[in-house]
């Protein structure tokens, strides 16, 4: 794929999302209607799309690859921590930033915007792939991201309800489909069809709406946040494919998509997360914001080199 028709989809998606900034500083939406679409994506669309995405590859994708890039989600993670604590060591981090920077290396956009990008790119087939790779985010964020992500100063105990959440919820289901070779109704399968159909739109929409809510004055000064903007949308997705060109096909479509997943901005709930675990806010609005607008330019890069 051409570096301009990577491009010009991923500037299809950036259109949606300047319309999302656009709504909210007009005041069409506001941050009570942003938790709302963000509800409505977690709780319906992204579960539908979830359950079609697997069932639909039955007997298309092998049990092999599902649990091979499962295990592959779980080296990556290994690598980005890794790169993190690197990142920390070259920049010298302040103590107090560097849970902050850990999190926004480890957790990339792999949901909201991550799913319509590997739609985009490889195909609707190409989902089943992506949407392990949330199961496993979603695990990793509800317990060593929010360890790395609270203040220090703050007891933590890790609670096992954070991953009773229906994105989870649905991607277990749907494995266990998927093993079990069963097929839904078409009926059935027509309707989630429509619903996992909002999922792109809405995201995106959100993910706008997201960025023009952060003071844009308080989003410049610190030049850390630069050099973690290369490091996140560059230096970690081409660590991973030097690496599967090294040990594995890294001409393979499930190796293509987790390169791409890789070169994902920031993930969207940092900030959040950071509001509600005592976090750097101001550091993760930053890390959202840079590494969200330069993904438009690095992500059709990175997938000229696949």
């Amino acid at each position: 794929m051409s570096f301009m028709t990577v491009a010009s989809q991923m500037l299809s998606l950036f259109f949606i999302m300047a319309v999302g900034y656009a709504m909210y500083r007009a005041r069409v939406i506001d941050d009570a209607a942003t938790v709302r679409y963000t509800r409505l994506v977690l709780n319906i669309s992204l579960p539908a799309q979830i359950i079609t995405s697997f069932v639909e590859n039955v007997g298309v994708v092998s049990n092999r690859a599902v649990i091979a890039v499962f295990f592959l989600t779980l080296l990556s993670y290994a690598v980005f921590a890794v790169i993190a604590v690197l990142f920390a060591a070259l920049v010298r981090a302040p103590k107090e930033e560097r849970g902050t920077y850990g999190f926004m290396m480890l957790f990339s956009n792999v949901g909201f915007m991550g799913l319509p990008v590997i739609s985009t790119i490889f195909g609707e087939e190409a989902l089943i792939y992506a949407v392990i790779v949330n199961g496993v985010f979603n695990i990793m964020v509800y317990s060593a991201g929010i360890l790395l992500i609270s203040d220090a100063k703050q007891a933590y105990r890790f609670r096992p309800r954070l991953l009773l959440n229906l994105p989870l919820m649905s991607t277990l289901l749907s494995v266990l489909l998927f093993f079990a070779g069963a097929k839904l109704p078409e009926t059935v399968m027509t309707s989630l069809r429509y619903m996992g159909a909002l999922t792109t739109p809405v995201a995106m929409l959100i993910l706008g709406a997201s960025i023009a809510a952060m003071p844009l004055k308080e989003l410049f000064g610190d030049w850390r946040i630069y050099v973690f903007t290369i490091f996140r949308l560059a230096v970690v997705p081409l660590a991973m494919l030097a690496l599967f060109r090294l040990f594995l096909a890294a001409d393979s479509v499930a190796a293509g998509v987790l390169v791409v997943l890789a070169a994902m901005p920031v993930a969207t709930n940092t900030t959040m997360l950071a509001i509600e675990y005592g976090g750097n806010q101001k550091l993760a609005s930053r890390g959202i914001f840079f590494s969200t607008v330069l993904s438009v330019i690095t992500i059709p890069l990175i997938a000229l080199l696949l």
